[in-house]
């Protein structure tokens, strides 16, 4: 296993990830930095993911500023438009279009934030299928493993592929692009999983809520105001998932 994840060390950087092939939309920057050990000093080139501000316009009205990866920018608007409230679905939204550092979105009515329906369903998913998932998340995370400054969402269907994945420098912003690129793709949410690398806040517990998920999963902790909002919606909140355990702190009989 590699003690070191996003350095090149100039004497041996065969050590290290520089020659994993990213997605060519991946932002990442090289830049330098001094290594301080008991060893002493010495100069390392790193690699660090970009982060920028991106404005949500809807509707001619500005309603947010997002800190993320400037990468896969329609799935976010999508993803944050529903995981927000602001719209049903994609067929809700009018148009997405990219202007400089905003992204301009177009929607068909409008709706209120507080959108909170109580979770009816039967998906159950098995423990293993959620392991294969967490796995996966870590083999996918290739810019993470370049710079060690994201965080991954990945959308679960019920038989166990995959409907999508995304990194991005804010959990947020990554549970919003994956499920902007799920939904894109003709998701049925309500039949799949959100597995996140991410702390369940309530922030993310309610965007969770909102795009119908039944089940959300993070190899990390939760807050009390996440579960005390799963409880509430009926919804499986599942942290500390690390093969073979995990922690079930509401609606533990979806997971079999």
């Amino acid at each position: 296993m590699k003690e070191s994840w996003h350095a090149d060390r100039i004497e041996e950087p065969e050590e290290f990830w520089q020659e994993e092939r990213l997605d060519p939309s991946a932002a990442f920057q090289a830049t330098g930095c001094i290594e301080i050990s008991g060893k002493g000093r010495r100069k390392l080139k790193v690699d660090v993911a970009v982060e920028e501000r991106i404005k949500i316009v809807i509707d001619g009205t500005a309603v947010a500023e997002l800190f993320c990866l400037p990468s896969e920018l329609e799935e976010l608007a999508v993803g944050f438009l529903v995981c927000e409230g602001l719209v049903e679905g994609p067929a809700d939204i009018v148009s997405v279009q990219s202007e400089g550092k905003s992204l301009i979105c177009e929607r068909r009515g409008q709706r209120g934030e507080e959108n909170f329906h109580r979770v009816v369903s039967d998906l159950k998913m098995n423990p293993e299928t959620i392991f294969g998932a967490l796995d996966l998340l870590n083999q996918e995370a290739r810019l993470w493993r370049r710079t060690g400054g994201t965080h991954s969402a990945l959308v679960l269907r019920e038989g166990g592929g995959i409907a999508s994945f995304c990194e991005d420098v804010s959990r947020s912003s990554a549970v919003d692009k994956a499920v902007g690129s799920a939904l894109l793709a003709g998701t049925d949410l309500s039949r799949c999983a959100m597995i996140t690398t991410g702390r369940l806040s309530s922030v993310i517990v309610a965007k969770v809520a909102r795009a119908g998920f039944p089940i959300v999963v993070s190899r990390a902790a939760p807050l009390n105001a996440g579960i005390d909002l799963a409880k509430r919606l009926g919804m499986t909140l599942a942290a500390f998932a690390r093969r073979p355990k995990l922690h079930v702190y509401s609606g533990d009989g979806r997971i079999l």
